[in-house]
């Protein structure tokens, strides 16, 4: 089931049906289509977090019938939710808070909704000098230059998803693109079977020290006004694409700031970081990972 909390989308499943669900209706689909789409497979183990998720999101949009009502209203007083969650591990405390949050929950949904949620204009793609690949110098509190490279990173005109790997480049001159590709990157989980024994090394993912972060309302143009503050791109690799499976802190992109308050964040913690572990880093040059991202991309356009 992947629960993590009580609540109703205190799971994966949950929250994967809620995102597919609006993702779906924003674009045009019926409701109902949607739901009855969902529901056509159902596991066992994760029947409930579907059908709870689905009943939550056709309340949202005022498309919650009375029969699909009434079934969730059996399951929720008949206990069938507490009873599969017990056969699976769970113990009395959650039973206690899942018991009252379904009775919230079943409360909530059986008085119709007032202000309707309304469809989304689908997100538009747009492009950012700040893509995949992208290398980015910039300076430490003490003046002295570092480099980052742009990875995993998704641009709209509405929302914006982007990552950082840091490099172990420090030094008294502006770096070069050669200077990069002969740099490593400023994290030990990074291509390491170690810390990713569960995957085959060939794998590339960050889960330590990756700069990560997402931003809404305009978010690619303001987004790339606060980083002009900052960086500057000297140059572009292969593009590493989706090779963040986790981040360590993020910038604070979110509320209004000046490019100055916004430069003195990052520098100081992009300076943070650096302190922490210099001495950690990937065994491969960026070069040598870099001809296999070529490999791989060359790869995926064959296929």
């Amino acid at each position: 089931m992947g629960a993590w909390d009580e609540t109703i989308f205190g799971n994966d499943t949950s929250l994967d049906i809620k995102e597919e669900f609006f993702e779906r209706y924003n674009q045009g689909e019926d409701a109902n289509t949607i739901k009855n789409d969902l529901t056509s497979d159902l596991y066992d183990d994760d029947m409930y977090d579907v059908l709870f998720a689905l009943a939550h999101c056709l309340w949202e949009v005022g498309q919650l019938d009375d029969e699909f009502l009434l079934e969730i209203k059996e399951i929720i007083l008949n206990k069938e939710d507490l009873e599969l969650a017990q056969e699976l591990g769970a113990d009395s405390e959650f039973l206690e808070q899942r018991s009252e949050n379904l009775e919230k929950f079943l409360e909530k949904i059986s008085v119709k909704k007032e202000n309707l949620k309304k469809r989304i204009a689908p997100l538009v793609p747009v492009k950012s000098k700040y893509r995949n690949g992208a290398v980015m110098v910039f300076q430490y509190e003490d003046g002295m230059y570092g480099a980052l490279i742009a990875v995993d990173g998704a641009f709209f005109d509405k929302e914006t998803y982007y990552a950082y790997l840091q490099t172990d480049i420090k030094m008294t001159t502006k770096p070069t693109m050669k200077d990069v590709r002969t740099a490593r990157i400023l994290d030990p989980s990074f291509h390491s079977a170690e810390y990713n024994s569960f995957r085959d090394s060939k794998y590339y993912y960050s889960f330590v020290n990756c700069i990560s972060g997402y931003l809404k309302s305009t978010a690619t143009k303001k987004f790339e006004k606060y980083n002009d503050s900052v960086f500057e791109i000297i140059g572009y690799l292969s593009d590493w694409g989706d090779c963040c499976s986790g981040t360590y802190n993020t910038f604070d992109y979110y509320r209004q700031k000046t490019s100055d308050e916004f430069k003195r964040i990052v520098t100081k913690e992009l300076t943070k970081r650096f302190n922490e572990n210099p001495n950690v880093s990937t065994e491969m040059i960026i070069n040598e990972i870099n001809q296999e991202f070529i490999l791989s991309n060359t790869v995926q356009e064959i296929e």
